[in-house]
């Protein structure tokens, strides 16, 4: 059995042999080369053109405007967050001394009470000791 592919195998083989033939030839190498040449040197001066005119100038300032106006609005940003923050602190700092105050004022009224107590039952032991005399 014969393999039926084998001929489009031979055909693509050839093909390639004489794309590369067709390639290294003296005449498409010299070609390319003036073509890429050409193609450099209208590249540059087309960028001269484009680099010199008001078109040009005009995106390098707009260009240049965009990232100041997003600068600014970053710093915004940034600077509310560290505001913020502040405030945050602020009010944390305030928060913990109303609440040492109260624990303070608890402490007094604590040791006021006891302090009471203690002299209510000293007063009490005195009159019964009096009482006992």
């Amino acid at each position: 059995m014969q393999n039926l592919y084998q001929p489009y195998v031979n055909l693509l083989n050839a093909n390639i042999e004489t794309l590369a033939r067709f390639v290294n030839a003296q005449e498409v190498k010299e070609a390319a080369k003036e073509g890429v040449s050409k193609s450099a040197r209208a590249l540059q001066e087309n960028t001269s053109k484009i680099a010199g005119s008001n078109a040009y100038e005009e995106l390098t300032k707009a260009t240049i405007d965009n990232y100041v106006r997003f600068t600014n609005e970053w710093l915004q940003n940034v600077s509310g967050i560290v505001l913020q923050g502040q405030q945050f602190v602020k009010q944390q700092a305030e928060e913990g001394q109303r609440r040492l105050s109260e624990v303070a004022d608890l402490s007094r009224r604590s040791v006021e009470s006891a302090a009471q107590s203690g002299k209510s039952a000293a007063e009490e032991v005195s009159q019964q000791q009096r009482r006992s005399k």
